[in-house]
């Protein structure tokens, strides 16, 4: 059963008996109704009780003090209800007028399939609308939840230890509250005093253990400027992470032991000097390597070199670093990455294998000879 409430205060009445409305308009709530609360909605001043949710709204929006409708009713109940207290639609309402079709009874008294076949799926549904018998599942709003821990102490804590032990049990209660609903932690935000830290996680989880030694690591590298008086610690929920692993790949590095690891290394060496690798949106050489069995170092800035050629194909290189007889070549590759610019192919490049085995990468550009690097 369900239980419509029409009225300035619709949604807070609503609210009383329930968590899970569907607010249809700022004075029309509806929700899921039990036997026990019927009383309670019959002192109402203007609501109705159905077996449907539209037959529900429709009584109550249109019947003054409380309808109930026993179910199989709906069609004598709302029977009396002009056309117009459906939901509009002119082209159906036009039709409808020329039949001569004014009240729902008319409409409810229609063959299904004949009104079907004239009016499509549009006059189905108002068809269903006039007879209560139009079911769907209720839309209750969304409620937001706050994960939030508060907690003030009598005497400051001056040393990092009891000021974890402390925000590991938060974070116990938190975690435990986010699986309950499974959902994780996208972000946490840890306010010290009254300085704020927000700490973004790289991938949703309510592991409290790995949350908590990525606060550690935070902790450690950037430490209270003052004793701590009080915490406030929050979670901004996310959906959780789902992973389809391969029956026949190896499985990957554990990401939680990854972040720790990485946390480890931005409190050594600075968070500003930490970067993840990510491909460039361009062609432009040095950005970017194709995908080889072979891996390639770069060699920052270029090593200029100095090449013999026979018919244009290398034969001989010295440079600071190796020097030797070229023993097999391929290439030219003629490449740039920026071809807006009047010299847009400007260098060629040349995989060569030199004669103690060593691959490299060499190309010539601007008339001058460059190593880029080596294939390891």
């Amino acid at each position: 059963m369900y239980a419509c409430i029409h009225s300035d205060d619709a949604p807070a009445l609503a609210r009383s008996f329930s968590p899970f409305i569907e607010i249809l308009d700022p004075r029309t709530a509806v929700f899921s109704v039990t036997a026990r609360q019927i009383p309670a909605i019959a002192q109402l001043k203007r609501a109705a009780i159905a077996s449907t949710i539209e037959a529900a709204v429709l009584a109550a929006c249109h019947f003054n003090g409380v309808t109930r409708i026993q179910p199989g009713d709906e069609p004598r109940v709302l029977g009396a209800l002009p056309i117009d207290a459906l939901p509009p639609d002119p082209e159906i309402f036009e039709t409808l007028e020329m039949w001569g079709i004014r009240t729902l009874a008319d409409l409810a008294r229609l063959p299904e399939n004949g009104l079907v076949e004239r009016l499509g799926d549009r006059g189905l549904r108002i068809y269903r609308l006039a007879r209560g018998a139009l079911d769907r599942p209720l839309k209750p709003e969304r409620i937001e939840i706050i994960f939030e821990e508060f907690i003030e102490f009598d005497h400051p804590l001056e040393l990092l230890e009891p000021l974890l032990l402390i925000i590991g049990r938060l974070l116990n209660d938190l975690c435990a509250r986010l699986d309950r609903r499974s959902i994780s932690a996208g972000e946490l935000k840890l306010t010290l005093n009254r300085i704020e830290r927000t700490l973004q996680l790289p991938f949703p989880t309510r592991d409290s253990k790995f949350l908590l030694k990525l606060l550690q690591h935070d902790l450690e590298a950037n430490k209270p400027d003052a004793p701590v008086e009080k915490i406030r610690l929050q979670i901004v929920p996310a959906e959780s992470r789902r992973v389809q692993h391969d029956l026949f790949e190896p499985s990957a590095p554990e990401p939680e032991k990854l972040e720790l690891t990485l946390g480890k290394i931005r409190a050594l060496v600075g968070k500003e000097n930490v970067k993840t690798p990510e491909l460039r949106d361009t062609h432009r050489p040095g950005w970017s390597i194709s995908d080889m069995r072979l891996s390639f170092r770069y060699f920052r800035p270029p090593m200029e070199a100095r090449v013999e050629t026979e018919n244009g194909i290398p034969k001989q290189i010295l440079t600071r670093m190796f020097r030797g007889k070229i023993t097999k070549t391929a290439g030219p590759w003629r490449s740039s990455g920026d071809w807006w610019r009047e010299d847009a192919w400007h260098r060629d490049e040349w995989d060569i294998a030199v004669a103690d085995g060593a691959l490299y990468r060499i190309y010539h550009a601007r008339a001058e000879w460059f190593a880029e690097g080596i294939y390891d």
